[in-house]
């Protein structure tokens, strides 16, 4: 987690939204909010080869 997600609210975290409210701020709502319409996550893989170099 980055320093400036970590020091944002937990509902400022998962809105895509660029206005933030520090993390000391307790929000019950926001007139604001709007949900990621995804969870990003850092996939990892490995390159799959075309051709065998046997």
């Amino acid at each position: 987690m980055k320093k400036e997600e970590a020091e944002m609210n937990k509902l400022c975290r998962s809105c895509i939204r660029t206005c933030r409210q520090p993390e000391a701020m307790l929000l019950l709502s926001c007139p604001r909010y709007k949900k990621r319409p995804f969870e990003a996550q850092d996939v990892r893989f490995k390159q799959v080869e075309l051709f065998d170099d046997k």
